[in-house]
């Protein structure tokens, strides 16, 4: 039996998985009108859309507690002074030291992702949108051994479905690409992606065990990952320049046209501030495996697209019908197990609702409603007992 479980604390989840989508669509819109899809400068515009976004609304943040100060009732106001009497786990300079890491593998995410993989192998289109299910096991090994999440049933039956797509999608790719890749190069660029992906998971836990352990405020957190993040990409600019596409669109296109890219990449920095604000959120808030979702979360539509625009067409595994659709098939799949990893659909049998929300809550109402009625006999028999020795005095 399936439950669909609506809860509204997701908010944040939603969110961020439309920054993600309307991001997605908005470089494949730069990569095929301006060629501006793994440019440099898009880094420095996700880092710079990181610290302003982050400090905007820390202000805001501030300035809603100084107001609330005078109510010592304030829910905001408790939790400001209970932070101020924990003690952090770590120093500062090891703090530093944690969001500097995080912020490197953010910008080794982009360079393995723009330059090293591309590069090394051409894999298909849809390559990393299929495989982006190893984020979330990826991540519950790390969640498990480093900051101990407890993995139940569910989450365990959802990582084997996960686990079991994956292989058939590398199995798949290599079948029908083994005549015109080189097996090496090819198994290296996989290793690389799941190295992308390795790091996006230490990312997460780094930015979840700041706020569990030295009880930084995320925005914080997002807002110093975003300056060290830049200062670092400066120094690649000195071998790389990162207006170099800008500047070709400047003198190749008509003005108009280099308009709209300067508005695009605006918008482009707005959806990034979104997206990396939501996406700390939905860390601290939930969990990073919660997180992971929205980045392959209706991945099935962009391969619905890549297939049927054909000039995206360039491989014999991407121009076979069958398996476009076992891959469009397994995608769909694992964003339902997701789901279920997740508690958002709750599958009741074989016990795999026990550990869930929803199966909890329903146990403890169960024992509430069994103490009660137990509560309630005893006062029969109290009561009873009494009336009968009334009667017995009145004899």
């Amino acid at each position: 039996m399936i439950k669909l479980s609506f809860r509204k604390n997701l908010i944040y989840l939603v969110l961020l998985t439309t920054c993600y989508l309307l991001r997605r669509i908005l470089s494949i819109i730069m990569g095929e009108n301006y060629q501006i899809n793994n440019s440099l400068i898009l880094i420095f515009i996700m880092f710079s859309g990181e610290i302003i976004g982050a400090l905007l609304v820390y202000r805001y943040q501030i300035s809603f507690l100084n107001k609330n100060k005078k109510d010592k009732n304030n829910l905001a106001y408790k939790f400001t002074i209970l932070k101020k009497e924990m003690k952090r786990a770590d120093n500062w300079p090891k703090i530093a030291l944690l969001i500097y890491f995080a912020s490197f593998f953010d910008l080794i995410e982009f360079f393995l992702f723009a330059i090293v993989i591309p590069n090394l192998a051409h894999l298909s289109n849809t390559s990393t949108l299929r495989l982006y299910c190893i984020y979330t096991i990826e991540s519950s090994i790390l969640c498990y051994y480093t900051l101990r999440f407890q993995i139940y049933k569910h989450q365990i039956f959802s990582l084997m479905i996960m686990g079991l797509c994956l292989s058939v999608i590398i199995s798949l790719e290599i079948v029908y690409r083994s005549k015109d890749i080189n097996l090496g190069k090819f198994i290296l660029s996989h290793l690389l992606v799941f190295c992308h992906f390795i790091l996006k998971s230490f990312t997460d836990v780094i930015e979840r065990y700041l706020y569990d352990y030295d009880f930084l405020n995320p925005l914080l957190i997002l807002m110093m990952e975003g300056i060290f993040g830049f200062i670092t990409s400066l120094f690649y600019s000195l071998y790389q320049n990162p207006f170099k596409e800008i500047i070709t669109v400047y003198n190749d296109k008509k003005l108009w046209q280099f308009i709209i890219l300067i508005f695009l990449l605006l918008l482009y920095s707005v959806l990034c501030a979104g997206l990396n604000i939501y996406k700390i959120l939905c860390n601290v808030l939930y969990s990073p495996m919660t997180k992971s979702l929205s980045s392959y979360f209706l991945n099935s539509a962009f391969i619905i697209y890549y297939f049927i625009s054909e000039k995206y067409l360039n491989t014999a595994e991407e121009t076979n019908f069958l398996v476009f659709f076992i891959n469009l098939i397994l995608s769909i799949l694992i964003d339902f197990t997701a789901l279920i990893y997740n508690e958002i659909i709750i599958l009741d049998f074989c016990d795999l609702a026990k550990d869930t929300h929803m199966g909890i809550a329903y146990r403890a109402d169960v024992q509430d409603t069994e103490q009660i009625n137990n509560i309630l006999g005893e006062d029969d028999d109290y009561f009873y007992n009494i009336n009968e020795s009334d009667d017995k005095d009145s004899i």
